[in-house]
């Protein structure tokens, strides 16, 4: 039977589901973890729910239907997520950036070495050289008997300086 085929959907199936949207929703936000997942559990449960009419028998109970018809969609979706998770490779993030970087090459190596250079030996750049290596402002400024802040700004100068220099 094709969809020109089909029986019109009678006023009083969709005027009957109008009514159980509320109840929809609230099932659909039991059977989800947030709100987008719910709102896409509805739709697609409206879709099936619209698409399936011809199923519903009025002795089983409409508000029955609906409810076994969201669980069915829901399921449905969670069984195609686990297979999809069992089929679909997972990659360690080293693999994946390993995948997307290129290799570095002499011109690469020479910049490097002048940027390093021009950070010098002097404090402003092993103070740059700490943090790019994670060490806390509070380290640093210790080490060199300075505070926090006065670390952040040096930092922030040498970094301005080294990006004025590459420009």
């Amino acid at each position: 039977m094709t969809q020109t085929d089909a029986p019109a959907r009678p006023a009083e199936f969709d005027a009957r589901l109008m009514n159980y949207f509320p109840h929809l929703k609230r099932l659909a936000g039991k059977l989800t973890n947030n709100k987008t997942e719910q709102e896409d559990l509805f739709q697609e449960s409206l879709a099936y729910i619209l698409s399936h009419w011809t199923s519903f028998r009025p002795d089983g109970g409409f508000y029955n239907w609906i409810t076994l018809t969201m669980r069915h969609v829901a399921q449905n979706g969670r069984r195609k997520a686990q297979v999809r998770s069992r089929h679909m490779p997972t990659v360690s993030d080293d693999r994946a950036m390993a995948a997307v970087m290129t290799p570095p090459n002499q011109a690469d190596a020479v910049e490097l070495n002048e940027t390093l250079a021009d950070l010098g030996s002097g404090r402003s750049g092993q103070i740059v050289m700490l943090r790019a290596m994670g060490e806390t402002l509070e380290f640093i400024g210790a080490k060199y008997g300075i505070g926090k802040e006065r670390v952040r700004q040096i930092e922030a100068q040498e970094r301005d300086r080294l990006r004025a220099r590459a420009a």
